[in-house]
């Protein structure tokens, strides 16, 4: 790690002004501000704070950046890399900033440097980071709490520039207070961070826009006992356009080297908590004709609203067995229509109901649609001398060619406990007689008659029966 454990108590004595105060609690902030007359920043600032558990002087300045913080009267965001903790913030501090002091803040991705702690410097040189001209990008970033430590992070850059946008995007999973990691004095880090949920290289055509979503997976990280309301992503965007810089400024002239390093940007940064993903609201019931014939399409609809404002998709089930699909996405509030037909007539009840990209909402009460078509009724079971017949009943105006039937007998029969027949034909609004082949059995049993067409409605009647020698007893 180069000088950076031999000199970390030379730090205290170097740079004193550590402006340690009580802290005003934060966590409850969300998002990046401009308060108190720093609305006129050009962007949200970033820092990125290279410490390290064993510092004597990192406390100072952990303490000094959540105080600032805290104000709320300078527009950035930052976090703090535990060098000696994280190996993914290792990594950032000592193959891009080359780190030769602990504790080092670089603000906006290396135009100012400073080591040690000064409170009076820190907010300096945010205004100054935050007068500079910088390219006109706006970011957006959706942040979603999945559970089980999964954040998905779905953001978008537009590019408002004549010109394209070079870069790269970083996304900063934080704890705003460690549950891992205390500073030197047994003093908890604030704004510790994680990991990248993105590290990648971007560019973005003139006028067009850069999306892109993940999930990150705490505990595939290691993380799996972060809770939601402790967790704040960063979405730091880094230009492409390399300016030298020095982790070592102070001993400019004296050191030979100074620790270089290629200095990119922050031209634009935003921040969220993640938000839990509720289920779209139930629906109301579809509208649409309640009643109608076989083979004719008729069209219905419905719509709800998703409490995060997501996008929704749809599915009516239209009780028939059959259902649309999924359709959408459509927007929060918008209506979704759909067509259906049926085969068979009947009573049928048609729901709706809702999901996001992640969560199903429930279903809407029934619309109750009565279709005129090929139907069927049982009726009059009945007991005889070692058989049991039914009635089928055809309730349309047309005959009805594919009925298929049973009768099923349960416990005490020893011969005929099943008799079926396929493809009956009814003639229009008629009855046909079934009945079971020869029945042997005593005692009591129950007795299911059961007649259908494929696909269509169904019509079954379950009577108790007394089951003798000679005759079958069929009661209610």
């Amino acid at each position: 790690m180069k000088r950076i454990i031999a000199i970390c108590i030379a730090c205290i004595l170097l740079y004193t002004a550590f402006g340690a105060v009580a802290l005003p609690n934060n966590n409850l902030r969300t998002t990046n501000e401009n308060n108190a007359g720093k609305s006129d920043y050009t962007h949200t600032v970033f820092v990125e704070v290279g410490t390290a558990t064993w510092c004597p002087s990192c406390p100072a300045s952990n303490t000094a950046w959540h105080s600032i913080y805290g104000t709320g009267n300078y527009d950035f965001e930052y976090t703090e890399m535990v060098i000696d903790m994280n190996t993914v913030a290792n990594t950032r501090m000592q193959n891009d900033y080359n780190l030769y002091w602990v504790p080092t803040s670089y603000f906006d991705g290396g135009q100012f440097v400073y080591p040690g702690t000064s409170t009076a410097t820190f907010q300096s040189d945010l205004n100054s980071c935050g007068s500079r001209t910088v390219p006109d990008l706006k970011a957006q970033m959706d942040v979603l709490w999945l559970g089980s430590a999964q954040i998905q992070v779905d953001l978008s850059i537009i590019n408002n520039d004549a010109s394209a946008y070079g870069g790269i995007l970083r996304v900063y999973i934080i704890e705003l207070q460690s549950t891992k990691w205390k500073d030197y004095n047994g003093n908890w880090y604030y704004h510790a961070f994680l990991d990248f949920a993105f590290n990648q290289v971007l560019t973005i055509p003139a006028g067009e826009t850069y999306t892109d979503s993940t999930v990150w997976d705490g505990t595939a990280h290691g993380y799996s006992g972060i809770s939601s309301e402790n967790i704040q992503v960063i979405l730091a965007v880094f230009n492409d356009s390399p300016v030298q810089a020095y982790s070592d400024p102070f001993h400019e002239g004296q050191d030979p080297t100074w620790a270089p390093f290629w200095a990119y940007y922050v031209d634009e940064t935003i921040a969220a908590m993640p938000q839990s993903n509720s289920a779209p609201n139930k629906p109301n019931p579809p509208s649409g004709p309640t009643s109608g014939i076989i083979n004719v399409e008729y069209t219905y609809s419905g719509s709800t609203t998703d409490p995060n404002g997501d996008n929704i998709y749809y599915l009516f089930d239209w009780g028939d067995g059959t259902d649309s699909g999924w359709l959408g996405p459509y927007p929060s509030g918008d209506t979704v229509e759909a067509n259906h037909s049926w085969v068979y007539g009947g009573t049928y009840d048609v729901k709706l109901k809702a999901k996001d990209e992640t969560v199903d909402g429930p279903w809407s009460d029934p619309l109750t649609v009565q279709i005129s078509g090929p139907d069927i009724e049982l009726q009059n079971v009945k007991g005889g001398l070692f058989r049991v017949s039914a009635e089928i009943k055809n309730t349309w105006n047309e005959a009805v060619s594919n009925v298929n039937w049973s009768i099923t007998l349960q416990s005490g029969v020893f011969i005929g406990k099943k008799t079926s027949g396929l493809n009956l034909t009814i003639p229009a609004n008629s009855s046909v007689t079934i009945q079971s082949g020869l029945i042997l059995g005593f005692g009591t049993t129950h007795i299911k008659v059961e007649a259908y067409i494929p696909d269509g409605p169904s019509a079954m009647v379950q009577k108790t029966g007394t089951i003798l020698l000679f005759f079958i007893k069929v009661g209610s």
